[in-house]
């Protein structure tokens, strides 16, 4: 057996047959056959591949280790053809609801295809975490949001080291995100002015449930440390200045990672210092 061609190869070299036979192709074999699609760059067997996924997430982040233009605009030409394609009645599929991208180097151009992509329109979930952004421009993820304000409940910026005129130029659309119920924000630099001006734009966040934002620039000193006293302080300010505004159910901001002990320092209701003040 051990000498055998493995299944999924051995489907790679009748592509034509593979894209005229997608529907009937039990869903089980899709992941892995995805994974050598996409791995061996097959164009124009992935677009195939998007249109007919039967799984309600395409997770393709952790796929991208070395981010390949031509494979993400086969990936979003899939979600088109997804999208716009007609169907006979009992076959009609729905636009994704979940986007997630994580782990991985992207460039503008490439961030520019998929954040500007006008059939993800619908989209429920969406996660950008690990993507370090500080040096792209995001205008054009401003304008995605804009889109899926009115379906859009879950928001992930984990971990993308965004400055603070990016998240400036997403306020006006995120405020416009009215069904937001879940936003997660930790580990990106923003100072005390910017996350007022954050707090501030959230007024009509009423389904708001859980809100997760780092804490303000200003906690750390000059040697990147928490300042405890500080750290308390400006989050103390920062729940004042949301409960003028309205009454958040369950909201915290945190430090980056402690350098000796790993924790971060929390603050909810009251602080949670990580084991080193402890």
């Amino acid at each position: 057996m051990s000498g055998q061609t493995p299944p999924t190869r051995t489907l790679l070299t009748h592509e034509a047959l593979i894209k005229s036979s997608l529907e009937e192709l039990p869903t089980v074999v899709f992941p892995a056959l995805f994974k050598e699609v996409f791995a061996g760059r097959h164009t124009n067997l992935l677009k195939a591949m998007v249109a007919a996924w039967p799984f309600p997430c395409l997770p393709v982040g952790p796929l991208i280790k070395k981010p390949n233009l031509e494979t993400l605009q086969a990936l979003l030409d899939g979600v088109d053809m997804r999208l716009t394609r007609e169907f006979h009645p009992r076959c009609l599929m729905t636009p994704f609801e979940t986007f997630s991208i994580t782990q991985c180097l992207i460039s503008q151009r490439d961030f520019d295809f998929f954040s500007c992509s006008h059939n993800l329109f619908k989209l429920k979930h969406l996660e950008i975490r690990g993507m370090i952004l500080y040096a792209l421009d995001l205008m054009p993820l401003r304008g995605l949001l804009q889109k899926v304000a009115d379906t859009l409940e879950f928001l992930d910026f984990q971990w993308c080291r965004m400055k603070d005129s990016q998240i400036n130029a997403l306020l006006p659309a995120l405020s416009q995100c009215t069904h937001l119920n879940q936003i997660n924000f930790y580990h990106n630099d923003f100072s005390m002015s910017t996350l007022k001006e954050l707090l501030q734009h959230t007024a009509n966040w009423s389904k708001m449930n859980v809100e997760q934002c780092p804490a303000p620039l200003q906690c750390y000193n000059e040697l990147g440390h928490v300042s405890v006293e500080r750290f308390v302080q400006l989050c103390q300010e920062l729940m004042y200045t949301l409960r003028a505004i309205r009454q958040p159910k369950s909201i915290s901001f945190a430090t980056d990672s402690c350098h000796k002990c790993c924790k971060p320092c929390v603050y909810d209701q009251d602080p949670i210092l990580c084991s080193c003040f402890q």
